[in-house]
């Protein structure tokens, strides 16, 4: 059976830009992804976000690169915020930040391991993460 991982949004823009931030552990997964080594989820969440971020800061890369390497890759799947993940997102810290809530959903609804920098995610031990 695949591993299964979710990607935050940080982990995904620097995996497609290839940018020197992303931690050689984690752009291993997420290269295996590419011919379907491994499962990596990506929260709609992590899209909008993904959005956002590449038009506010500069990011040398489309949102429709980004989802025709998404789409090429076997290994890549898109999965929703729905009201499962949401009442999961319920029951975890009202003091962490919502997008950072909904990841964390997530990752727990489909039993995936986290991709992520966030130092909040990487220390709750509320969930399996990767990094480094």
């Amino acid at each position: 059976m695949k591993e299964v991982y979710l990607v935050d949004t940080h982990a995904l823009v620097w995996f497609m830009t290839e940018n020197s931030r992303l931690p050689p552990k984690a752009k291993q997964i997420l290269s295996q992804a590419e011919t379907g080594g491994v499962e990596i989820l990506i929260s709609t969440i992590v899209l909008a976000e993904l959005t956002y971020i590449i038009k506010r800061k500069n990011i040398p890369i489309s949102i429709d690169e980004v989802l025709n390497r998404i789409n090429k890759g076997s290994g890549f799947n898109i999965v929703p915020f729905d009201l499962e993940v949401f009442q999961i997102l319920l029951t975890l810290p009202d003091t962490w930040e919502i997008h950072d809530r909904i990841i964390a959903a997530t990752a727990n609804y489909y039993k995936a391991i986290l991709i992520t920098k966030d130092g909040v995610l990487k220390n709750s031990n509320l969930l399996k993460v990767v990094w480094d």
